[in-house]
């Protein structure tokens, strides 16, 4: 869902959880090096690292 870039709210309410939790682990996955924050003000866009989407490739071809 985030290959191109998504803000938070978006995998939020795919998920239907709130926006705190998706930050939250959006957070873990950026810690990991797997997701790529942009901040502009209060708005947040994350993307795919190219580890995150290297994973994601392998794990979608398993």
């Amino acid at each position: 869902m985030i290959a191109d870039g998504v803000s938070t709210g978006e995998p939020a309410r795919r998920a239907g959880v709130s926006n705190a939790s998706a930050s939250e682990h959006a957070t873990v996955l950026r810690n990991v090096g797997l997701v790529h924050t942009e901040r502009a003000g209060r708005s947040s866009r994350h993307s795919l690292t190219l580890l995150g989407a290297e994973l994601l490739g392998a794990a979608v071809t398993r």
